[in-house]
C-alpha cells in the first residue's frame, strides 16, 4: 500500500518523547485507510534490557499484522549519534526476527538531513521527522508510506554557523573536500588558509548535517565529500555568488581557446570547458573564466561587451580558493574537480547534467583529485 502524501509540518517542535510519540500517532493515523489499525506501547521490554521508546502494532484488515519499532532521538547532531540510534534499532529487530516476529524500525527526530535520511534508508530503517520527512516501510502487512518535509533544520538549536556563504566558508569547504582525512582542524586551516575557528564552525555545520565523522573535539575522521559539495551549493551560487560581467567572442569558443593557451595573466576555466577529457562529449557553448581582473582579461582576449547573445562569462571570484589546486588539460588551466562541480551544479543551461557526470568520475577516480593534507 503505497502513500505519499506529505504531512503538514507542525507549527511548534515537539519537546518530549511523549509528544514525539504522538507525532507517530498522527503520521501513521492519517494514512492509514479505514479498517487498519494501531496499538502503541510505551517502552515495552524486547528481551534483556532491549526497551525501546515504542513499539506500534499495525493491523491490517485481514488480520495480519507488524510491529514497528520506534527510537526517539530528539536532535541528532552528528553521524554518531545517528549510527548510534540506527545500532540500537537493529538490535530491536534482531530480537524480533529471532523469535520469527515480523517488524521494521523506525527513528523519529525533530529533522533528519538528506544524508541522514539516505543512511537509514541504506540500513533499511524508516524514519519520521517533525518537518515532514517520512519513510515507513513494512513487509506484512504491505505497507509503504513516504512523504518529503524540508531539507534545512527549521529549528537550528546550536548557536554555530547556520549556513555556508561567505568566503571563509567556501575555502574551508573546498579544503574538507579536496584533502583526505583524517587530519586535524588547525592542520586543515593552515591548508585552507581561513581561521581554525572558521574551519571548526564549518565542520560542526556538516556534522550536524551528517556529512563529517569525527570524535568530540578530535580530527575529523570521514568526509561525505559529495554530500558536502551538494550542501555547499545550498549557499552558494556560480552566478549569485561570484560578480559576473557576459561577453561575446564574435570568432566563437575554438578562437577563445586558442588566445587562452598563451595567456599570461592568471585566470582558471569553470563550466564545460573544464571538465575532464574523458567528460568532453559536446562542444561547449559557454566559457566561464574566472579572473581577478574581469575588464583586463576581456581586453586582451579581444572580448565584445554584450547583454544579449553572450558565448563568454568572465567572472570575479568570491574568493582566491576558486585559483587553488588548479589543473592544466590540453594547455588550458581549469578550477579543481570540487570547484568545478559546484559551479555545474548551480550553473545554466545543461550544467547540472553535466555536474553529475563529474560527480561519478570524481567517484572513479578519487586519486587524480584529493590528496593528502
Amino acid at each position: 500500500m503505497p502513500i505519499s502524501k506529505p504531512p503538514a509540518t507542525p507549527s511548534s517542535l515537539p519537546t518530549t518523547n511523549s509528544e514525539f510519540l504522538a507525532l507517530v500517532d498522527r503520521v501513521l493515523t492519517s494514512r492509514l485507510p479505514e479498517g487498519w489499525s494501531l496499538q502503541t506501547a510505551v517502552h515495552p521490554t524486547i528481551v534483556g534490557d532491549l526497551r525501546p521508546d515504542a513499539v506500534v502494532t499495525v493491523g491490517a484488515p485481514d488480520g495480519i499484522r507488524s510491529r514497528l519499532v520506534v527510537e526517539v532521538k530528539r536532535h541528532l547532531d552528528s553521524m554518531r549519534t545517528i549510527r548510534s540510534a540506527a545500532d540500537r534499532l537493529e538490535r530491536c529487530l534482531q530480537a524480533w526476527r529471532d523469535r520469527d516476529v515480523d517488524a521494521c524500525g523506525v527513528l523519529v527526530s525533530s529533522y533528519l538531513s538528506p544524508n541522514a535520511r539516505k543512511f537509514l534508508i541504506d540500513r533499511g530503517l524508516g524514519f519520521i521527522d517533525a518537518t515532514g520527512n517520512v519513510r515507513v516501510v513494512c513487509t506484512k502487512p504491505a505497507l509503504f508510506i513516504e512523504s518529503s518535509g524540508a531539507n534545512r533544520d527549521p529549528w537550528r538549536r546550536s548557536s554555530g554557523l547556520r549556513s555556508l556563504k561567505g568566503p571563509a566558508a567556501g575555502a574551508a569547504v573546498r579544503a574538507l573536500v579536496d584533502f583526505v582525512p583524517p587530519y586535524g582542524i588547525r592542520e586543515l586551516a593552515e591548508k585552507a588558509g581561513v581561521s581554525a575557528p572558521t574551519l571548526s564552525r564549518v565542520v560542526e555545520l556538516l556534522e550536524r548535517e551528517g556529512l563529517v565523522d569525527r570524535k568530540p573535539r578530535g580530527p575529523v575522521e570521514q568526509l561525505d565529500w559529495e554530500g558536502t559539495i551538494r550542501r555547499w551549493t545550498a549557499d552558494y551560487g556560480v552566478t549569485e555568488t561570484n560578480r559576473v560581467v557576459t561577453y561575446l567572442e564574435p570568432r566563437g569558443l575554438p578562437a577563445l581557446t586558442s588566445k587562452l593557451r598563451t595567456l599570461e595573466r592568471r585566470y582558471a576555466l569553470t563550466g564545460s570547458m573544464a571538465l575532464p577529457d574523458e567528460l568532453s562529449v559536446a562542444p561547449a557553448r559557454l566559457a566561464m573564466i574566472y579572473t581577478r581582473d574581469v575588464t583586463g582579461l576581456a581586453s586582451e582576449l579581444d572580448l565584445r561587451p554584450t547583454e544579449m547573445g553572450a558565448n563568454v562569462l568572465v567572472l570575479e571570484p568570491f574568493d582566491d580558493v576558486v585559483f587553488a589546486r588548479t589543473s592544466q588539460r590540453r594547455g588550458l588551466v581549469g578550477v579543481a574537480p570540487s570547484q568545478l562541480a559546484a559551479d555545474l551544479l548551480t550553473g545554466p543551461g545543461r550544467a547540472p547534467t553535466e555536474a553529475e557526470e563529474l560527480l561519478a568520475w570524481m567517484k572513479d577516480n578519487e586519486d587524480a583529485w584529493r590528496t593528502r593534507p
